[in-house]
């Protein structure tokens, strides 16, 4: 019999809120949610990547919406350890030179092109005439090649430091294009210049001048070529974005002003929402949904290629123990943890890619199974001497901390003890890529072109490798994929799932179920960007 695990504590009192708000009837409308995303509803249509896009009206120009980000942001410099609202906030103004297209392939954004003249070790960037920084500064191949230096230069712990040390050379041929010659061939090499959740400071190109002339105060007033610049910016407070008249783009951004403000805490975020002081919010929790609507809100389900994962710092005890590492995994109860803190009305992880991408494959994933958890525990400890206890670093809102209340009962049946801290986002992310910690509870994203994710996060050549131990046989598939062609990449990623089953770096948990939900002042709404939690805020209109 399965044992139904409940909330303690402070977390049992969020659980009340989240079940008050939604009602029975709520919870019923958000299971009919949660199913495949259809264009249902009036003026909800489906782009690209699948997910809804909302036209009440016809695009409209100027005004200003209000966006609830679910973390603070203490800077938008690019080369900084950027969490998902930083990298957010930081694409609206910077612009990305690469991006992915909804099948995960990597296509160009603000660069016009980046091709290889031969098996992949030559590469070309071409670069748009005509383009100027928010500070009136040319955009050139020179200020790509400055930015690449600052972020491989000694000392940088940039996220995209490891990719643009492993270049061979690159120079400014000209105003609109960079070269670069790499070590050896690498057809993954695009991938460089897309931002991802693990490595993205290569796609925002920061004005020279500006950077030249703040230096470490670049974060708190950055300049690029995005739609959008910086107003004004307090680290950890609001952010407000104006147009950018002299967009590259004709006719968009739609909006004067762009304004964002922290709501990390889930109710507090839908009832400013529901009050009218914040216009758009985005979610990953399935309850939110049916109390959105209840609200009087309208809710734009999105696919989600992330997931909610324990990290494991495998470089100390007791993570260093593949054994441990699997009795964590088996001790907790997916389900479990499913039906107590999201209704049941999420799905839960079978291995390291989601069941919907489209190239997961059935591994031999360690299944819920306190008991052998429990005998690999004493084996452990009897071999070890060591304690079976762990810090969990988690964060703020209250999914994450009822998911760690849950946890901590899960685990203390199979004879483990777990303390939980709660940490700040830019915290975590630079103790993550320190090693300064146990184990931190947070999300991940995998979506089609997965290779570029797995590269920067456990390769164990890399700087921003945040699980502090390598794997031979993951960097020889990884190199492997580097000399592959796109299209003939999905044996790899079937092969490197088996890889990361057997190595356990870290456990996948719970699968999003992400959606933003907005206000009636909003007229138009794209969706997310393909394989992102962003959505485009260049064709975001106010409702007349």
């Amino acid at each position: 019999m399965r044992r139904t695990w409940r909330l303690v504590g402070a977390a049992a009192v969020a659980a009340t809120v989240l079940s008050a708000c939604g009602g029975s009837d709520g919870s019923d409308a958000a299971a009919t949610e949660i199913g495949e995303i259809s264009a249902e509803g009036e003026g909800i249509s489906l782009n690209e990547a699948g997910g809804q896009l909302l036209e009440r009206t016809d695009p409209t120009e100027g005004g200003e919406l209000v966006v609830g980000m679910i973390a603070p942001v203490e800077t938008l410099d690019p080369l900084a350890q950027l969490g998902s609202a930083g990298q957010e906030v930081t694409r609206f103004v910077h612009d990305s030179l690469m991006g992915f297209d909804a099948e995960g392939n990597v296509v160009p954004e603000l660069a016009e092109s980046l091709e290889t003249t031969d098996d992949g070790t030559n590469w070309t960037m071409t670069l748009p005439s005509g383009v100027t920084f928010h500070d009136g500064t040319p955009f050139t191949a020179a200020a790509v090649v400055a930015h690449l230096d600052r972020i491989k230069a000694e000392g940088s712990t940039s996220s995209s430091a490891g990719d643009i040390r492993a270049i061979a050379s690159y120079s400014a041929a000209d105003d609109t294009t960079v070269t670069f010659t790499l070590p050896a061939a690498n057809m993954t090499f695009p991938t460089t210049f897309a931002p991802t959740g693990a490595a993205f400071a290569a796609a925002y190109v920061p004005s020279p001048t500006a950077y030249a002339a703040l230096g470490a105060g670049y974060g708190s007033a950055p300049v690029g070529v995005g739609p959008f610049e910086v107003q004004s910016f307090q680290p950890g407070g609001d952010i407000v974005l104006v147009a950018n008249e002299d967009y590259r783009i004709d006719g968009v951004p739609y909006l004067d002003s762009l304004r964002f403000v922290t709501a990390t805490d889930s109710q507090a975020r839908l009832a400013a929402a529901q009050s009218g002081d914040i216009d758009i919010a985005m979610t990953q929790v399935s309850t939110d949904f049916a109390q959105a609507e209840d609200a009087g809100l309208t809710v734009l389900r999105q696919p989600a290629s992330t997931y909610y994962n324990l990290l494991f710092n495998m470089s100390q005890a007791p993570f260093d123990d593949i054994r441990f590492r699997q009795a964590v995994i088996q001790a907790i109860d997916l389900e479990g943890l499913n039906e107590a803190v999201f209704d049941g009305l999420q799905t839960p992880m079978r291995g390291i890619f989601p069941e919907d991408h489209p190239f997961y494959v059935d591994t031999a994933w360690p299944a819920h199974d306190p008991e052998a958890a429990r005998a690999l525990v004493e084996e452990y400890t009897a071999d070890t001497g060591n304690e079976p206890t762990f810090t969990l670093t988690t964060t703020s809102p209250p999914e994450f901390q009822q998911q760690a209340q849950i946890m901590q009962q899960m685990l203390a049946d199979a004879g483990i003890t777990m303390e939980i801290e709660v940490g700040d986002q830019p915290t975590m992310i630079t103790e993550a890529l320190s090693g300064n910690y146990q184990a931190q509870h947070r999300f991940i994203g995998v979506n089609a072109e997965a290779f570029k994710v797995l590269s920067v996060s456990f390769r164990s050549d890399v700087p921003s490798n945040i699980g502090h131990a390598g794997n031979p046989e993951l960097d020889a598939l990884l190199d492997q994929a580097r000399v592959t062609a796109p299209e003939d990449r999905g044996p790899l990623l079937e092969e490197i799932q088996q890889v990361l089953g057997e190595w356990l770096p870290f456990m996948p948990q719970i699968q999003h179920a992400m959606a933003f939900y907005v206000g009636d002042e909003v007229g138009g709404f794209p969706g997310s960007l393909p394989g992102t939690t962003a959505f485009d805020a260049r064709y975001v209109w106010v409702q007349e």
